[in-house]
């Protein structure tokens, strides 16, 4: 075949010989003819080409214009990603996934021939032609470890190539432990011509943890023959994480080997290109050998970085033929250095420099395995560390900030208690009224305040305005806001007498994701006249003090001419900030509340569940749900009414950046209609854009820009992608109905179904909200389905996070007052 012919051409040089200008033609003419080869052998390449308006029959631009595939795509397609018949697929090979799901490629028989052979030349270079004996500080592959080396167990293999003996150095204990034999090493040694050098091989993180540290603390050295080299492959991120650096790790296996630093080789590949190897160069960086090059890219905007930026790194390479991993975007970091080899050898030279972060769960969608427990349960528990307090908002009497932090803390919630009986004398529609004055400061944000717009405050301002919490009062309070007041009438008996009455103090720890979320809960807790700690994310940035000090300078009077002034309000509340790390002072807020209220992800929510309280302590979690939207065939019957309920589902998935656990990430839409499904997406792509002037997005990190680039090449392969141009907002579309787990950062994901009721599959307790664009009783009867799988709410479309009760299926402020009778009974 004329393609393995260019290739085979190209294999058959040494790795390192040609210079850039020698190397280019030959380099893209092979990628190029193995590029063709997938795109007409592999239906999913060429759908991902024509996405990205790529053919390479037609190509004539430079290497770093063809489009690269994310190896985040292995991850999700995997072995189903081949240009070969199965018949011809000979092994399946994956990555270690220490973090995550493994990627995968198929091989066959010319993929792993190549492999091995390119694998050999680049090696040689390094450590010679001639065989050596070799020290594996790994375990003997004898059939009864196979299972213990697991996917180490090829690598051992393809360098085994390269050893005249063999010398395995690590024994398996009785309780499955491995330890390092070194008398039967130091017998190897001692066995072996004083004048061959020898190769010591390893895993990065087995290397240290088995041999350097070990052994070194005991005194332990070896003296190895004069040349004798390291080589070591695997992630660093074990070993990065114990603040063990490169230099350090080189300057110890030094030491423990009698080698000199620069023939200790840490050798670079992954999965997704199999057999290309990239060791460290005695000039301290790697090249890229003939059979591979290397781009460097912003890992925001994709854009081609200058040499001497870092970036993460693009790899090329003709090599793959079973699967399309010819251009591969990887989530490493590393740095282009143009300056030639100080050693002589050719090649783009580069380092890596560490690995992109994953995108934390910024939302609310890291779903609990099982339901939490509020017994003081300790389980999970982790060490407790000691922090300060850091008290970001405090209006009360001064706190001796000298002392200790669990005396100021106690301190702080001395005070917030003596405070109770003065906010028990405080009329409810004075504390009505004064929050409407401050959501008049919310509505014309200025200054520091109107950086807030986009975290909710100008939906805040609408939810607080009197008229609404006169009504949320009233429905959470038994149909008459003023049993917090006094003994009211029960169902106008004039015997029997209803009081609800504060709780005491409510501990609330808030989540960092929507910060505006935890005004809502405060607000409802002073209508109840109850004290408030609350205790911040340290992600929150200043918001939730910088929402308090509008009531500073501000009051409200009555119709009946009651006064309440807002900066005496505030001595009712206070905002902390400690390490969750810190159990002690958690536990110290937990014991001290008589209401404790926690929003957030799994972690967040099981830390303050796992803290002791008293045993009447009001328990209220807003944990961790997902939510989803559907729309009916019968409600696209028109464009006109297909693009308003495109622009409704825009701003449910704009608002909080689509943290919020309301939020919707996957939207099913009924085929049939006179809009289609995929014909929305188009009309929601503009809705989004629409909506994104109307709503700025906030700050977002590059791991998440990422995780947004990588599902957007996921979806060039298996379905279409409406985009912005830069990651404001994404619409992707697949005829799969599976519900996808959240990206965030207004990534919305559309399925087609045929009826609305193929989504109640999908629905557990763990669903929070259906946004629902349905009609007549098909609407209802959805719903119906819907809260009996354990769906709290089925709003309308666009409304999905406005904040109502019941929320999570609780009337807040019931749950925050006791009830007290006067008189009767009535029976």
């Amino acid at each position: 075949m004329k393609n393995l012919t260019i290739t085979d051409n190209l294999i058959n040089n040494s790795p390192y010989d040609l210079d850039k200008g020698e190397k280019k033609e030959l380099f893209t003419e092979a990628l190029l003819d193995e590029i063709k080869f997938h795109y007409d052998n592999n239906d999913q390449y060429k759908h991902f080409c024509k996405n990205k308006n790529f053919n390479p029959y037609t190509f004539n631009g430079s290497l770093d214009q063809i489009p690269p595939i994310a190896v985040s795509v292995f991850k999700d397609l995997g072995k189903d990603l081949k240009s070969v018949p199965d018949s011809e697929v000979k092994l399946s090979l994956q990555s270690s996934a220490t973090s995550g799901i493994p990627s995968t490629v198929v091989l066959d028989k010319i993929t792993a021939k190549r492999q091995g052979k390119v694998m050999v030349k680049v090696v040689k270079d390094f450590i010679g032609a001639e065989r050596k004996p070799f020290i594996i500080v790994d375990v003997s592959p004898k059939p009864e470890n196979i299972k213990f080396l697991g996917a180490r167990y090829a690598a051992i293999g393809g360098y085994l190539n390269f050893a005249s003996d063999v010398n395995y150095a690590l024994d398996t204990e009785s309780d499955d432990s491995v330890a390092f034999n070194v008398e039967k090493t130091k017998a190897f040694i001692a066995s072996l011509d004083k004048k061959t050098p020898v190769v010591v091989f390893g895993f990065t993180y087995m290397l240290y943890a088995q041999v350097v540290k070990p052994l070194l603390d005991k005194g332990i050295n070896f003296d190895l023959p004069e040349g004798s080299k390291i080589i070591h492959i695997g992630g660093w991120k074990k070993l990065e994480s114990e603040k063990i650096g490169k230099e350090q790790f080189n300057k110890a296996m030094s030491q423990l080997f009698s080698v000199k630093e620069e023939h200790v080789i840490d050798i670079y590949g992954f999965t997704e290109q199999m057999g290309l190897n990239y060791p460290d160069c005695e000039c301290g960086w790697k090249h890229a050998p003939l059979y591979s090059e290397v781009i460097v890219r912003d890992p925001a905007t994709r854009e081609v970085k200058p040499n001497g930026e870092e970036g993460v790194l693009e790899f090329l390479s003709p090599i793959p033929h079973s699967y399309p991993g010819n251009v591969v975007l990887t989530d490493d970091v590393g740095v282009v250095n143009p300056e030639p080899c100080t050693v002589g050898r050719n090649g783009t030279r580069f380092k890596i420099l560490g690995r992109l972060k994953k995108a934390e769960v910024r939302g609310c969608g890291d779903i609990l395995g099982s339901k939490l427990k509020f017994s003081g349960d300790a389980e999970g528990k982790k060490e407790s560390i000691k922090s300060d307090l850091e008290i970001h908002y405090w209006k009360g009497e001064k706190i001796d900030t000298t002392q200790t932090a669990e005396l100021q803390l106690r301190e702080i919630i001395t005070k917030l208690n003596s405070k109770k009986e003065w906010l028990r004398s405080q009329p409810i529609d004075a504390l009505i009224g004064l929050i409407g004055e401050a959501s008049k400061v919310w509505m014309n944000a200025d200054g520091d305040l109107s950086t807030m717009k986009e975290k909710g405050l100008s939906f805040l301002a609408n939810w607080a305005k009197p008229i609404h919490l006169n009504r949320i009062a009233t429905i959470g309070l038994r149909n008459n806001r003023q049993h917090i007041d006094g003994f009211i009438p029960l169902n106008g008996s004039r015997k029997q007498f209803l009081k609800a009455n504060q709780k005491g103090l409510v501990c609330h720890w808030l989540a960092g994701n929507v910060q505006v979320l935890g005004m809502f809960a405060l607000l409802q807790a002073i209508m109840t006249k109850n004290v408030n700690l609350l205790k911040i994310s340290s992600k929150d940035g200043g918001v939730f003090a910088g929402l308090l000090k509008t009531f500073e300078g501000i009051s409200f009077t009555t119709k009946g001419g009651y006064t309440i002034k807002g900066d005496d309000l505030l001595e009712t509340i206070a905002v902390v900030y400690f390490s969750h790390r810190d159990r002690e002072i958690g536990e110290l807020m937990s014991k001290s509340a008589n209401v404790r209220i926690a929003w957030g992800g799994r972690e967040a929510v099981e830390t303050v569940a796992n803290y002791p309280s008293m045993y009447d302590t009001e328990d209220i979690i807003f944990g961790p749900k997902i939510s989803f939207s559907v729309i009916s065939q019968e409600v696209l019957s028109t464009e006109r009414k297909a693009k308003k309920i495109a622009r409704k589902v825009a701003v449910d998935s704009s608002v909080f950046d689509q943290t919020g656990c309301a939020s919707p990430h996957n939207l099913y839409i009924e085929r049939g209609g006179t809009i289609s499904p995929r014909e929305f997406c188009r009309l929601l792509a503009l809705g989004m854009e629409k909506t994104s002037v109307q709503i700025p997005k906030g700050e977002t990190s590059i791991e998440q820009i990422s995780a947004v680039h990588s599902v957007r090449g996921l979806y060039d392969f298996k379905g279409e992608v409406w985009a912005s141009e830069d990651t404001t907002w994404t619409v992707v579309y697949s005829e799969d109905k599976n519900l996808r787990a959240p990206v965030y950062s207004r990534v919305i994901m559309v399925h087609p179904v045929d009826h609305i009721e193929e989504t109640l599959e999908h629905i557990d307790d763990n669903i929070q909200t259906i946004g629902l664009a349905s009609s007549g009783e098909k609407a209802l009867d959805f719903a119906e389905k819907a809260v009996d799988r354990g769906v709290m709410r089925c709003p309308e479309m666009g409304r999905m996070l406005n904040f109502e009760s019941p929320w999570d299926g609780i009337f807040l402020m019931e749950r925050m007052v006791r009830w007290s009778t006067f008189g009767g009974p009535l029976i």
